[in-house]
């Protein structure tokens, strides 16, 4: 005899009695098999996006440093231009 899996089962549609019929605890058993494959799934996608957002904020602290340390090192620069200005 063919195996024959819960998580298969749940998704048939009995309509006929050909078949050996599952019982209701058998069917909810592949049923709730399914809905944790879909929430396995649903958690990778969930963690990939917890990483992307971790990833982010990280970067635009490194970057928000960056522009910190530019702006200063253009006052800086403009000091420099305005000093050699008046001396001429």
């Amino acid at each position: 005899m063919a195996e024959r899996y819960y998580r298969e089962e749940s998704r048939r549609n009995y309509h006929t009695k050909d078949d050996k019929n599952f019982t209701p605890e058998e069917l909810r058993t592949g049923s709730l098999l399914r809905i944790a494959d879909a929430v396995e799934k649903m958690a990778v996608n969930y963690t990939a996006l917890q990483n992307e957002v971790a990833y982010l904020k990280e970067r635009k602290t490194s970057l928000e440093g960056q522009v910190n340390r530019l702006l200063r090192s253009n006052a800086a620069l403009r000091g420099c231009l305005k000093r050699f200005k008046k001396k001429k």
